[in-house]
């Protein structure tokens, strides 16, 4: 039959394991919140570079309009020559700084992506850890026991 102090010392064991486990599935549960929220950070990132990007090729198409009508208004026969020169650089330097926001975007998610996976990596370490932690606690516990430690507990020594 169990005596007060092993009764204690069982209910302390219990306790301890079970606040270790339970430290370790909320670290679990804020990683894995924590990695959620970074995808979507990131994906919200690539969206906008996106959105940037059609902003730059609208902007790219209204500066081949102006110079077309700036050229043909001064009597420049459009689609030859320099006329065509100056479209073709400001497309190209358009569609480039949209293709480089585009890849900055996916770079950002691809980033985000990493964080998210490091993070839940880190939340299944706590709870591994955690079961460590609860199991070495058991152990301690019953060797302890084993010492015949809790008579000395209950001596006061």
């Amino acid at each position: 039959m169990c005596t007060g102090i092993e009764l204690i010392l069982l209910a302390g064991t219990a306790a301890s394991v079970v606040g270790q486990v339970q430290q370790g599935r909320q670290q679990k549960e804020m990683a894995d919140a924590q990695a959620v929220q970074a995808i979507q950070e990131g994906a919200y990132r690539a969206d906008a570079a996106k959105s940037q990007a059609e902003k730059i090729r609208r902007a790219g198409q209204a500066q081949v309009g102006a110079a077309n009508a700036a050229l043909a208004k001064s009597g420049v026969k459009l689609g030859e020559g320099t006329p065509l020169e100056i479209q073709k650089a400001i497309t190209q330097n358009s569609e480039q700084d949209a293709l480089t926001a585009i890849l900055s975007g996916k770079r950002m998610l691809s980033s985000a992506e990493m964080e998210a996976r490091l993070l839940r990596k880190s939340g299944d370490n706590a709870v591994e850890n955690s079961y460590y932690g609860a199991g070495s606690t058991i152990l301690a516990a019953g060797g302890q026991y084993a010492r015949g430690g809790w008579k000395d507990m209950a001596k006061g020594e």
